[in-house]
C-alpha cells in the first residue's frame, strides 16, 4: 500500500500572494521522508507584513493511503489567528501548486470533531464523500486519530 520512493524534481515558488495573505515556501520533502512516500511542498502562511500565522502543505501525487486517510493537503492556523478564514484562503493559494502539477482534484481529510476544518472544506466547495475508520497500523492512528471525514475538492 506504500508508494515507491522516487526522486522528485520540485519547482521553485516565490511567495504565492493573495489579497490578505501569502504562502512562503519553506521546505520540499522528498518521498522517503513524507507521508506515504509522496513528495510534498511545505509553506508558511503569512500576513502581508510577513507575520507567520500557520503552515500549509500539499502532497504531490495520489496513493490509496492519501485518498483514504492522509489527504493531499494539510493546514494549520496558529490559535491567535483562527476565525478569519485563513485556512480556506491558504488552500485557494495551494490550488496554483496543484494545477502546476496537473492535479485537478484534491483529497482532504479531517478529524470528525474538527469543526474548523469541516467548515474550511465546505467553504472550498469540497464535497464530503464519507467517513473512514483509521487503521491501527497507520501513523495517523499512532498520533491519536481514530476516524476522518473525506472530502474531494474539484479544482476546475
Amino acid at each position: 500500500m506504500t508508494a515507491q520512493y522516487v526522486y522528485y524534481p520540485f519547482k521553485h515558488y516565490h511567495p504565492i500572494k493573495g489579497f490578505d495573505l501569502q504562502l512562503v515556501l519553506t521546505n520540499c520533502i522528498q518521498g522517503l521522508h513524507s507521508m506515504d512516500g509522496m513528495p510534498a511542498y511545505v509553506f508558511n502562511i503569512c500576513l502581508p507584513c510577513d507575520t507567520i500565522i500557520g503552515q500549509a502543505d500539499i502532497r504531490i501525487g495520489t496513493s490509496d493511503y492519501l485518498i483514504k486517510y492522509g489527504g493531499q493537503i494539510g493546514y494549520g492556523i496558529n490559535r491567535a489567528y483562527r476565525g478569519f478564514n485563513y485556512a480556506a484562503k491558504a488552500c485557494q493559494l495551494l490550488k496554483k501548486v496543484a494545477l502546476d502539477h496537473d492535479m485537478t482534484t484534491l483529497w482532504i481529510t479531517c478529524n470528525t470533531d474538527n469543526i474548523a476544518s469541516i467548515k474550511t472544506c465546505e467553504k472550498l466547495g469540497a464535497k464530503k464523500v464519507d467517513k473512514v475508520i483509521i487503521p491501527k497500523w497507520t501513523e495517523l492512528y499512532q498520533r491519536g486519530d481514530r476516524e476522518k471525514f473525506r472530502y474531494l475538492w474539484d479544482l476546475e
